[in-house]
């Protein structure tokens, strides 16, 4: 593992960190992965087919097991971005995080830079900005521009202030669209707008993300994106589930998820973990 992965060092459990658990509860953040997955133009459709049935003899007495297959993409449901993922034009050339050039890393086989592999497990104090809520709807309109206001305001409401090295996740309430209306939930998501993208950057935080499927308004150029991986190295979960803790009004908690070990992916599906 690299010493740091974007603004991500070593995770370090402190007595601060541990001081947001009072209940001890613990909440999923995450979707399950089946054939109902919304997915982007961009990546695919989650398939899975049985390999082996429990009926199929083994050479082991009574013995049986059972598996399957899996086909996605690495950005399905739940989902932690790598830095590889995003790529600007600039300075004639295309540059990942660090200035790093794409034809340096990128190979057939994945990155063999800033792939999802080297990022380290992620422990950090977690907010919840409802920022549906906040505005006193379920679900924010269609295309919605989250900006620093809001988010000023979601915060005095709340009672919470952003701090260095905190996970802010964001919920717009269009995770109502995910089954129900799956188109609607993949191309007109309310998110931030890349200033508010550049001011959640400007508090140092270590890692941002919500409830929608691109995380930014839809449609916009991803400027937001460029703002957060690209210049400044802050990840970015999409399609996390924060409808139960909305609803249980847990907005300060401890944030614990890893990626998988993917070598050379943009992605890995996640498993966030809310612990409070």
């Amino acid at each position: 593992m690299t010493a740091r992965y974007g603004v991500l060092g070593r995770p370090v459990l402190t007595a601060e960190l541990l001081s947001l658990v009072k209940t001890g509860r613990v909440f999923s953040l995450s979707y399950p992965l089946s054939s109902r997955t919304p997915y982007a133009s961009t990546t695919s459709r989650f398939s899975a087919r049985p390999l082996r049935s429990h009926e199929e003899p083994l050479d082991d007495g009574p013995f049986r097991e059972a598996s399957e297959v899996l086909e996605m993409s690495s950005h399905t449901a739940t989902h932690l971005e790598a830095l590889c993922h995003i790529a600007e034009v600039a300075d004639g050339g295309l540059l990942l995080y660090g200035d790093v050039p794409v034809p340096e890393v990128a190979t057939d086989e994945g990155f063999r830079g800033l792939g999802i592999e080297e990022c380290p497990p992620i422990l950090a104090r977690g907010l919840l900005l409802d920022v549906a809520a906040g505005k006193g709807l379920d679900v924010l309109p269609d295309s919605y521009g989250i900006t620093e206001d809001d988010l000023l305001d979601c915060c005095r409401l709340q009672g919470v202030e952003i701090r260095p090295g905190d996970c802010v996740l964001l919920r717009t309430g269009f995770s109502a669209y995910r089954e129900a209306e799956r188109e609607r939930f993949a191309t007109v998501g309310a998110g931030p707008t890349p200033e508010a993208c550049r001011w959640l950057a400007e508090q140092g935080i270590c890692l941002t993300g919500s409830d929608t499927m691109s995380f930014e308004q839809v449609p916009s150029p991803h400027l937001g994106h460029l703002e957060l991986v690209r210049r400044r190295g802050i990840l970015v979960v999409k399609q996390a589930n924060l409808d139960e803790i909305a609803r249980e009004r847990i907005f300060e908690f401890l944030f614990l998820t890893a990626p998988l070990k993917l070598a050379g992916a943009t992605a890995s599906p996640v498993n966030p973990l809310a612990i409070c």
